[in-house]
């Protein structure tokens, strides 16, 4: 096909990329449009094949469509192409074939192709987001962001991407996903060794994609210290306050700039995450509602029922046991009749104080009904426990509470105990502990009695 003056003229006015290949798939034309994209010119391009320019794995997937238009048909189709630089793109194509002479001999083909590698991207992200925020809530906010950042740092081409809380002069990692080294949760840096620095002072998002070639960044001391050529930053705000931020960044160079459709779609990742970020700190204050006693600030039953699995989970030494307790003050009806509810939950609440500050930690305490706290003591020696549990009967006894009015009450408790085993459930280990309490209130209160069979 010979290329005449018209034909050039129109197809340099197109806004699309436009190529002609002959039967034996040789460039012989290409547009501007085409030349600007692939940053060739037709004469370099002119006499060589389309497997020379794309590299050789893409065209291996293309070649079959070449067979089948320069066989007469016509084809449309989006893909994906590495070229020879490394960049992958996403094209729509459409390969017209040419026809010649009454026999419609075809000599060649116009491949039409429009880059909407950026609107799939960003189709991509969009979804993503989507299906992060809304389909996946139950998901534990990590996942939920860590996918987030490891979608932002695929769409943007780098390295890493870093959700950062800011408490003054510290820049400390809350999310972090990488291709190269890891990093760490709570790794903490000096914010101003960070390109952060810069973007919690200004008041729109930060970007850079050639760090050393940049007054601003290249005398930074992050760019000293850790060598960062791309850059892509913005607070992150949770209720109007700047929280954080979330930072994008890479050693090596991006071929292009970041475009106002980059910042955009990153925007819209940063709300995201300001979401999960806000959700979750509401769902820990829900679970600190529903798992709360808030008369005397243990938690409370329902919180022991369903950590007491996750407890049982865990295997014990040989040498050491896992105990279950319920304590009851004993006669506090008596308390409540003769001083009053008020006084009675100031009994409550002492009572509550006491055992916790004489468990460790790593023990369980709970108010499991009006009168009555039960406690777990895991992985422990036997004989420590039964020291633990006399120990709290006797602070409980000693005990003098101020209810007003200078008068103060005093009480006594009874314990029942049972060991646990790898079999028990909540409720069987319950049942033993009530077995042995009411052996302790029968035989007189104020004592610690273990289940007959523990003893």
């Amino acid at each position: 096909m010979k290329i005449d003056r018209s034909f050039k003229k129109l197809s340099k006015a197109l806004p699309f990329m436009l190529a002609y290949v002959d039967n034996q798939r040789r460039y012989k034309y290409v547009n501007e449009a085409y030349e600007r994209f692939f940053g060739v010119k037709l004469k370099e391009l002119k006499g060589k094949t389309i497997a020379e320019i794309v590299g050789r794995s893409s065209y291996e997937k293309i070649s079959q469509l070449h067979d089948k238009v320069l066989k007469g048909e016509e084809l449309s189709f989006v893909d994906k192409v590495v070229l020879n630089d490394g960049r992958t793109l996403q094209l729509d194509v459409k390969y017209v074939p040419n026809f010649e002479g009454a026999e419609k001999t075809v000599n060649g083909f116009f491949a039409v192709i429009n880059d909407i590698t950026d609107y799939a991207s960003a189709a991509e992200v969009l979804r993503a987001v989507h299906d992060v925020v809304n389909r996946q809530s139950k998901t534990l906010s990590t996942d939920r962001i860590n996918k987030l950042l490891r979608l932002g740092c695929h769409y943007l081409n780098v390295q890493t991407g870093i959700v950062s809380f800011v408490d003054g002069h510290d820049y400390i990692v809350k999310y972090a996903y990488s291709e190269g080294d890891p990093i760490p949760p709570d790794t903490k840096f000096e914010l101003g060794e960070t390109y952060c620095s810069v973007t919690l002072a200004a008041d729109e998002v930060i970007a850079t994609a050639h760090a050393s070639d940049s007054e601003e960044y290249s005398g930074h001391p992050c760019f000293d210290k850790f060598k960062l050529e791309t850059y892509l930053g913005l607070p992150v705000r949770i209720n109007g306050k700047v929280w954080g931020t979330l930072n994008f960044t890479s050693p090596e160079t991006r071929i292009t700039p970041f475009t106002e459709l980059d910042i955009e779609l990153v925007g819209l990742i940063c709300s995201a995450i300001e979401t999960i970020i806000i959700n979750s700190s509401k769902t820990k204050r829900l679970e600190k509602l529903a798992y709360t006693d808030f008369l005397t600030g243990l938690t409370n039953r329902l919180f022991i029922t369903e950590r007491f699995a996750e407890l049982q989970a865990h295997k014990t030494s040989a040498n050491n046991v896992s105990c279950f307790a319920i304590i009851d003050i004993d006669h506090f009806k008596s308390v409540n009749d003769t001083y009053g509810h008020d006084a009675g939950d100031k009994v409550l609440q002492q009572t509550a104080r006491t055992i916790a500050e004489l468990v460790r930690v790593s023990d369980f305490c709970s108010r499991v009904g009006g009168e009555e706290f039960a406690i777990i003591l895991e992985d422990i020696p036997l004989k420590t426990a039964a020291d633990v549990l006399e120990k709290v009967r006797t602070s409980v006894e000693d005990m003098i509470v101020d209810i007003g009015n200078e008068q103060n009450v005093s009480i006594t408790a009874s314990i029942g105990v049972t060991q646990l085993t790898e079999e028990d459930e909540f409720n069987s280990a319950y049942k033993r502990a009530d077995i042995a309490l009411y052996r302790s209130k029968d035989g007189g209160r104020n004592q610690v009695q273990w289940h007959e069979g523990d003893e």
